[in-house]
């Protein structure tokens, strides 16, 4: 499954992501399939977070007096450019076997989009939709 790194501030999709994680009727294949999911995307979300930090902290200004970082003026286009190709960057998460989306699982129309690249959904497919 390749995902660009966008998602990671998709704050609908983490949500999604942590709801489905919650859920506590998976079947124990599914629910085994979907924790090992949940655990590689953690990892490439600390990478993410990882580069996405030294971009801030090589642009940025000294930290005010709270502690706060902010990205000095003069270098905003730059920092722009390097996060927009930051959030552009594939990443690909391997042997993760398809789940089956769990029949008692409710989730919004919005909510199923956002899950659609994770979880199997070719039951909720009509067959007469094939042609």
């Amino acid at each position: 499954m390749k995902f660009k790194n966008e998602l990671f501030v998709n704050e609908k999709f983490m949500a999604t992501v942590a709801k489905c994680n919650e859920y506590e009727d998976w079947e124990p294949k599914g629910a085994y399939w979907f924790n090992r999911l949940i655990k590689k995307l953690r990892s490439a979300q600390e990478d993410f977070n990882d580069t996405r930090n030294k971009l801030v902290n090589k642009y940025a200004d000294e930290p005010d007096k709270d502690g706060n970082i902010k990205v000095a003026e003069v270098h905003i286009p730059a920092f722009t450019t390097a996060m927009g190709e930051l959030m552009e960057e594939e990443f690909e998460i391997e042997g993760i076997k398809p789940i089956k989306f769990p029949k008692g699982l409710k989730l919004s129309p919005s909510e199923m989009g956002f899950i659609e690249e994770v979880v199997d959904m070719s039951e909720f497919l009509d067959d007469d939709e094939d042609e």
